[in-house]
């Protein structure tokens, strides 16, 4: 690693010196745990951590349990500087173990990190969880586990073994914690996935979620996912939109109606990063980060076996498979002006319940 000097617009490379945390007199539980736990984007992704030093019955300890958004459980272990060479069997261990462990538990969990009551923690659960999957009394949360090893470095067997797991549907990640120092005395850190390599996570994932499902149950995707296209007229379209825009008891409601309306800004493709940029815009999502998971949850909903009637008049590319990233969505032309139409009887009929109301 090296690090650029500008001075007097003469550009100077400098080499970094590797060193590791040890060499530096930082602590895997103090030092290298706190700042995982205190910023949990350092490896990649949005979590929210339960706890940290989770002691089990057998009194061994988890360094950190996390929940990410799709609900799942995170157990992350880390090594200081190398990894050794039975991590993964540890962590495999641990993740069995709190595949057991129930909402309230993990709300208990996090009231305690937190300082806050139980409801209070189950509350932040729900409102941290992409929307199509909560419900209230939280049963997707903890459905499935996965598994965060972090280290300096990698024993080869570690490798070998993460790689074999995953090819059986486990979910486990490797990213390896490199520390430099210049000659100021500066530390860096860079933590790098190194698997699945991020060049071809997303080809990866999507391999392995298939496979994962089809050895599951081949059936299951077909229960939540479709690409099914409705035939109505323009007039039954309408009827049928406008129902979905007036369920009252939704979250994703108000939403749906903001995307519709981006959507319907200009008629051209609108790219994923556009949508969040907007969505973000129109006071949807507190950052970028849960403007895109809003995102998520919406893109989930046009493919839903129910919702034919939405992909009759939106397209997009991508989405061919459960899971798969959705991008360029667009309203077709020949439904704008009954998705226009519908919206404004949409806000009419809001408009006259709120002066009923009043």
């Amino acid at each position: 690693m090296y690090k650029l000097d500008r001075n007097n617009n003469q550009d100077q490379l400098t080499k970094l010196t590797k060193t590791s945390l040890t060499e530096q007199g930082l602590r895997e539980r103090f030092d290298l745990e706190k700042w995982i736990a205190d910023s949990p984007d350092v490896l990649g992704e949005d979590l929210l951590v339960l706890q940290t030093e989770y002691t089990l019955p057998s009194d061994l300890r988890i360094d950190i349990l996390a929940l990410d958004t799709d609900a799942n459980l995170v157990i992350i272990e880390l090594k200081r500087d190398k990894s050794g060479d039975n991590i993964d069997w540890q962590a495999v261990k641990y993740a069995s173990y709190c595949s057991n462990l129930t909402v309230d538990q993990l709300s208990d969990l996090l009231a305690k990190r937190e300082n806050i009551g139980t409801d209070s923690a189950r509350l932040r659960i729900k409102e941290f969880i992409d929307e199509e999957l909560v419900d209230e009394d939280l049963s997707a949360v903890n459905q499935d586990q996965r598994i965060i090893l972090l280290a300096g470095e990698f024993h080869p067997y570690i490798i070998s073994s993460v790689l074999w797991l995953r090819e059986y549907g486990v979910d486990i990640r490797c990213i390896r914690f490199q520390c430099f120092v210049d000659d100021d005395g500066t530390l860096f850190i860079n933590p790098e996935v190194i698997i699945p390599l991020p060049e071809a996570e997303d080809y990866t994932t999507r391999k392995e979620a298939k496979e994962q499902v089809q050895r599951k149950n081949p059936e299951h995707e077909r229960t939540v996912f479709s690409l099914a296209v409705e035939n109505l007229s323009p007039e039954g379209l309408s009827e049928r939109l406008l129902k979905t825009l007036n369920q009252s008891d939704s979250a994703l409601t108000p939403r749906l109606l903001k995307f519709l309306e981006i959507l319907l800004s200009e008629d051209r493709a609108f790219g994923r990063e556009e949508v969040k940029e907007a969505l973000l815009n129109c006071g949807i999502g507190r950052d970028i980060g849960q403007a895109g998971r809003f995102l998520s949850n919406l893109s989930q909903f046009l493919t839903k076996p129910k919702n034919t009637h939405l992909r009759q008049i939106i397209k997009f590319d991508g989405g061919e498979r459960h899971g798969q990233i959705k991008d360029n969505y667009q309203i077709k032309e020949e439904y704008q002006d009954v998705v226009r139409n519908t919206l404004q009887r949409t806000k009419a009929s809001s408009m006259s319940m709120n002066t009923t109301t009043i």
